[in-house]
C-alpha cells in the first residue's frame, strides 16, 4: 500500500470476450494521474461466452480482482457489486470503463484529473452530447431520445446537465455512500437514479465532453424498456418530492 488515495478501475462485463482485451490494452497507464493508486476490478455478469477465461488471463498480466455472478443481476446490480467491493476494500474513487470500448479508455486520464481538481464533486461523467455523437455513430433515435429525456430530467431536478445517460462515470465512493444506492434499480435506469439521489442529497455533479464511438459491439440496453423505465423513475421522483406518494427510494 502506497498511502495514496485508491482508484478502482471497474470493468463491467457481459459476453465481452471479443472486446475485453482490446479495451484494457487501450488504458494509458503511464498517463493516469500519479496521485492515485490503481487496481482493476472485473465483474462478469453471468456471461455465456469465454469472458471469464479472458478475465482470468488479463488478471495474470494486470492483477486486480474479479467477481463472477452466477446469475445475471442486471447492469445496476453489477455496479452495486462494484460499489460494495470499493467500500469493503477501502477505495476512494470508482471509475467505470465499459468492456466493449464504446467509451474511450484514452479519455480516462483527463477525466480523472478533472475529478481530482474538483474535491466536492461526487460524480464526474463524460458527456457524449456535448461533442459530435452522430459523427461518432450514435443512432439518430438514441440521439433524439437522449436529448428529450435529459430535458425532462433537467426540468424536474433544476439542473442543466447535457445528458443523464452516459455510462462513462467516475464516483467518489464515500460521497455516493451517503445516498441509498443499494435500493436503486438493478437495470440500466440505475445510472439515472444515482443522479437523482445525489442531487436530492445536495451533492455536486460535473461533466466533460467525450468522443462518441459506436462500433460492432452489441448493445444490451433495451430499446423500449429503458426509456420507459427512465420515464417511470422521473414520475416516481416527482410524486415523492411533492409528497403525493411514499417512495422507498426518494421519500425522506
Amino acid at each position: 500500500m502506497s498511502g495514496k488515495p485508491r482508484c478502482c478501475l471497474y470493468v463491467p462485463c457481459y459476453n465481452a470476450e471479443r472486446w475485453l482485451a482490446r479495451t484494457v490494452a487501450r488504458i494509458s497507464w503511464e498517463h493516469l494521474p500519479a496521485e492515485l493508486e490503481y487496481s482493476l476490478l472485473f465483474v462478469d455478469n453471468a456471461s455465456v461466452d469465454g469472458t471469464w477465461n479472458e478475465i482470468e488471463r488479463l488478471r495474470q498480466v494486470h492483477g486486480g480482482a474479479a467477481i463472477r455472478h452466477q446469475t445475471n443481476r442486471g447492469y445496476g446490480g453489477s455496479v452495486k457489486t462494484a460499489f460494495g467491493h470499493c467500500l469493503s476494500e477501502g477505495f476512494d474513487i470508482l471509475a467505470i470503463l465499459h468492456a466493449d470500448g464504446q467509451y474511450a479508455p484514452e479519455e480516462l486520464p483527463r477525466l480523472l484529473r478533472e475529478l481530482l481538481e474538483r474535491p466536492p464533486v461526487a460524480l464526474h461523467f463524460g458527456s457524449r452530447l456535448t461533442g459530435s455523437p452522430l459523427k461518432g455513430g450514435m443512432p439518430l433515435y438514441k440521439f433524439l431520445a437522449n436529448h428529450a429525456l435529459s430535458a425532462l430530467q433537467n426540468a424536474a431536478l433544476g439542473t442543466r446537465l447535457s445528458e443523464f445517460h452516459s455510462g462513462y462515470r467516475l464516483y467518489r465512493v464515500k460521497l455516493v455512500d451517503r445516498v441509498p444506492w443499494a435500493r436503486a434499480s438493478d437495470g440500466f435506469v440505475f445510472d439515472n437514479e444515482i443522479i437523482f439521489l445525489l442531487r436530492q442529497e445536495g451533492l455536486e455533479i460535473s461533466e466533460a465532453p467525450i468522443p462518441t464511438f459506436y462500433g460492432e459491439e452489441k448493445s444490451h440496453v433495451p430499446k423500449l424498456g429503458t426509456p420507459a423505465a427512465i420515464l417511470a423513475n422521473l414520475a416516481r421522483y416527482i410524486l415523492a418530492r411533492r409528497g403525493w406518494r411514499r417512495d422507498p427510494l426518494y421519500s425522506r
